[in-house]
This record gives C-alpha cells, structure tokens and sequence, in this order.
C-alpha cells in the first residue's frame, strides 16, 4: 500500500511505494513502464488533493493528456526497495501545465522526471489554456530538477528495427486510447536483444502525438545512433496510414 505525505504550504507531495516482483524487470531492477506508472500515480495522487484530478475534470467535460516527457534514471531500486517519488506542479508554459518529479530511494535522488500535459476538451476535441485552471494547480516557484528543455523531438528518419502491436482492451486508459506506459513498453520492446540485456535506460525522452484506440495495429520503429547501441530514435506509427503517434530518444549505459 503507497504511503503519501502533502505538504500543502509548499504545494508537494511524497509517496511511497514498495517495489513488488512484478515490477521489476529481466535484471531484477525496477522496470522503466513500473517507474512511469509510479510517476502518474503520485501526480493523479496530488492533482486530486488540488481538485483537478480526471475524475474531477471529467464533470466539465475536460480530461488530461500527457504531451511530453524526460525521464533520467541515476540507479535502479530492486525488490523490496522502497521508492519515494516527490512531485509538484512546476509552471506553465503555453498550452503545457508542467510537473517535476524527484525519485529517490533511501533518502537518495537516483532519477528524476519532468512532464508536460495538456487539458483536453473531450467535446470539442481541443487543448484548453492551463492558465484556467493556475489557481488550483498553485504552480510552485522553483527550478526544474532537469536542465533540458521539453522541446520538439525530430522525426525518425531510418528505421532499423520495428515490431508491430495490436492494441488490446487492456492497453485503453480512462481516456479510451492507449495508456502512455504502454507505448513506452512498446518502444523498449523495439531494441536489439543483444543490447538489452548488457545494458539500463539511463534518458528518456518522448513526445506523444497521437492516439491510438481499440483493435488497431501500430508500428514501433528503432534506429540505433551508434555502434554500441547506447543511443536510440524511436517512433510509433499507426499502420494504417502512417500517422505518427510517439516520438522518442533513449540512452543507455552497460549494466
């Protein structure tokens, strides 16, 4: 059971979850989809305590959609770890409502992780301005735990590896696409094995374009940039027609 802590004068709030086996991955580590789905746990978590949780959103008929996203892992906590993910609303930034995350593990950073989301109008089908919603999200004035900016990835020009995926019932979220995290899978999945098993994400960044519903058929594509394999592209493409639905770039170090 996840233990939380909100910190309602400074707007951050700490939960707590103790790392199962079935959250880790073929090395014993805690996997990256685990990690990503701890993250939007705790900012689910909080944005609930603020009032704009999706339940909440929902009943105006608004819902949020994770646009962009870097992940940067230091260290990985194993089975029987307990992780501790900070989180706060950052800023906003145009069309974006940004959130931190600071991961840690006995009392140590070992990742951290900064997103931008969008709030949807399910209606009309259209981005509405965060800035409606500022005096709830109570935006915390401070720096980003990650230099990088959250900036347009480019698109995957060759592909050298590439899986296909039918999207089944339970990759759907409350939104009825697929869940993020899944498309995160799909792009791990899309690397040479080789490589996978001497080696751990060390960066992730992605930009979700698109969505992809019930019963179709996507494309996971992957393009190494060096010899040693440590630097990925990666894109998802619906194959119908080809519209791009994730862009990517990974890096790696040897485990």
């Amino acid at each position: 059971m996840a233990i939380e802590i909100y910190n309602i004068k400074e707007n951050t709030l700490c939960r707590s979850y103790d790392v199962r086996s079935y959250e880790v991955d073929a090395g014993g580590r805690l996997s990256v989809p685990s990690i990503v789905n701890f993250l939007q746990d705790a900012a689910s978590s909080h944005a609930l305590k603020l009032g704009v949780a999706v339940s909440q959103l929902q009943a105006n008929n608004y819902t949020w959609v994770l646009s962009r996203i870097i992940l940067k892992m230091d260290k990985y906590p194993r089975w029987g770890d307990t992780v501790r993910i900070y989180t706060w609303p950052s800023g906003i930034e145009g069309a974006f409502a940004l959130r931190d995350f600071d991961i840690r593990c006995t009392d140590q950073t070992i990742g951290a992780c900064i997103s931008a989301w969008i709030i949807l109008d399910t209606v009309k089908r259209r981005p509405v301005r965060p800035k409606t919603f500022a005096r709830q999200l109570k935006p915390v004035d401070k720096g980003h735990v990650l230099d990088q900016p959250l900036t347009k990835l480019p698109a995957l020009i060759e592909c050298q590896i590439e899986k296909q995926f039918q999207v089944r019932y339970h990759d759907l979220d409350i939104n009825q696409h697929v869940n993020n995290v899944n498309y995160i899978e799909w792009l791990l999945e899309c690397r040479d094995p080789a490589c996978a098993n001497h080696s751990v994400l060390s960066e992730l960044s992605v930009n979700f374009l698109g969505e992809a519903l019930l019963d179709e058929t996507v494309r996971a594509r992957s393009h190494t940039l060096d010899s040693a394999g440590l630097n990925c592209e990666h894109d998802i493409l619906r194959l119908t027609n080809g519209q791009e639905l994730v862009r990517a770039r990974s890096a790696w170090q040897f485990a």
